[in-house]
């Protein structure tokens, strides 16, 4: 019997272990995976264990997916969705992926993306090329089954909206109209309401509402907290709309002056029945700190520690690297390194303890390719090892590997193989598929994790 023992505990090295039923789901090699919920200022799972959501950005429209290259048109019989959801899933399978890669002896560690509905299926406010039927069929055909793809990978999916607000001025009737009649859509559909990884980004860069007879939003205002219950009052009917669908998706909220300013988030909350929302928080060198610690410290504590202290918070857009003779204006927006924003961000973010991250985006974080002319999935790290870049994917693949380490449920605090105590699993072989089998008794199965190793030793019950 002993010797039967041995044999198994070999052959269970060698095999799979799934669980009964369904598909199993892998972020990074068995990340846990189920539905998270806000409890005070974190985001915690059903045990109540904080997580950390690491993650990119990735609207959905052809330039922000396969651009200018055919690879997946040609695939797909120059079916644009079709097209764009091949693209999703291929990058989705790079960012979800441990293996080693890029000369490093771990892979990508992400557990999120920040999937924005685009323009280019939903038209755009500020251009007067609002399309609710686009909204529709992209829904139908790339977003819906993107997040179930995603679930299989342990994704978690933040769905926004990729407007641009005419004039900045975000919090008018007829731009409320507009997202209330989207929002209300997606909370209804039965694939997305309540959906175990599905949350939700209430707007993109409020930059300015309405208060005392002028648009205003920026912190240092005489007004500001007229302006900030005026973007309040218009969240709050959205979160409305969406809780009357009976859509419990945690939300994440917006500040003023393109994300930046929440100071006043504790003291004027918004209204969410399940006070089930954090906020969505951008994030650039440009803002006015560039390398410099003492002056982001200081935009963080002013802007956004406030909210911070109360409520989960996502960064949803960040992005650095420095600026190059030749390089657009509008790159001074990301003009920091890795020595100097990188490194800042890390130890504000590592002391805030509650901060998920979305990087701002596929483009900037992998090169072009083959399959993408502007993120290719098979392609390298964006600009890697161009010291004169300091761009922030190899800083950004290490430190999601870090906080990886911290993820509920894993072995000192990382990475599991997904398996849960008390739970009953079947055990396959790897060439064949066929089950394990003991004659004569049930099979109790015990495990112990050391190191990243599974230990199996398969007993007949009462032995």
């Amino acid at each position: 019997m002993w010797m039967s023992c041995k044999l198994l505990l070999v052959l269970a090295l060698l095999i799979t272990i799934a669980p009964w039923g369904g598909s199993r789901a892998e972020a990074w090699v068995g990340m846990p995976m189920g539905k998270l919920h806000v409890s005070g200022k974190n985001l915690v799972n059903s045990n109540n264990q904080p997580v950390l959501l690491n993650g990119w950005h990735q609207p959905s429209g052809a330039y922000w997916t396969y651009q200018s290259s055919n690879y997946y048109l040609n695939l797909h019989g120059n079916n644009r969705h079709a097209a764009t959801l091949a693209y999703l899933k291929d990058i989705t399978d790079t960012f979800a992926d441990t293996s080693p890669k890029y000369g490093s002896n771990h892979g990508w560690n992400m557990n999120q993306v920040r999937l924005f509905i685009d323009r280019e299926d939903m038209g755009d406010v500020a251009a007067g090329t609002y399309n609710f039927a686009g909204v529709q069929t992209v829904t139908q055909n790339v977003i819906i089954p993107y997040i179930q793809y995603a679930k299989t990978k342990g994704v978690y999916v933040v769905l926004g909206l990729d407007f641009t607000l005419k004039d900045d001025q975000a919090t008018t009737a007829s731009n409320l109209q507009k997202f209330n009649q989207i929002w209300g859509y997606l909370a209804s559909r039965p694939e997305i309401k309540s959906a175990d990884n599905v949350h939700f980004e209430l707007i993109n860069e409020p930059v300015k509402s309405y208060a005392n007879g002028h648009w205003g939003g920026y912190n240092g205002e005489n007004d500001f907290v007229d302006h900030w219950n005026d973007l309040r009052n218009f969240q709050n009917s959205i979160i409305s709309t969406i809780r009357n669908q009976g859509a419990d998706n945690v939300i994440w909220a917006a500040g003023l002056g393109y994300n930046q300013f929440y100071s006043l988030t504790a003291s004027h909350p918004l209204t969410d029945p399940l006070n089930n929302y954090g906020y969505a928080v951008h994030w650039y060198p440009g803002y006015g700190a560039y390398d410099n610690f003492s002056i982001l410290q200081d935009q963080w504590n002013t802007n956004v520690k406030a909210a911070a202290d109360k409520y989960p918070i996502n960064i949803t857009e960040v992005t650095w690297f420095k600026n190059k003779p030749g390089d657009s204006a509008y790159w001074n927006l990301f003009n920091g390194s890795n020595e100097g924003f990188g490194t800042n961000t890390k130890t504000i973010f590592n002391a805030a303890g509650n901060v998920s991250i979305a990087a701002h985006m596929n483009g900037f974080i992998l090169e072009p390719g083959q399959r993408s002319s502007f993120a290719d999935p098979t392609a390298g790290l964006k600009w890697d090892g161009d010291a004169s870049r300091s761009a922030m994917g190899r800083f950004l693949f290490n430190w999601y590997h870090e906080r990886a380490q911290s993820y509920p449920g894993g072995n000192g605090g990382g990475p599991t193989t997904g398996l849960v105590s008390g739970a009953t699993y079947k055990i396959v072989a790897r060439h064949s598929n066929k089950v394990i089998d003991v004659p004569g008794g049930k099979i109790k199965t015990i495990f112990s994790f050391s190191n990243g190793a599974i230990w199996a030793a398969i007993l007949r019950s009462g032995f």
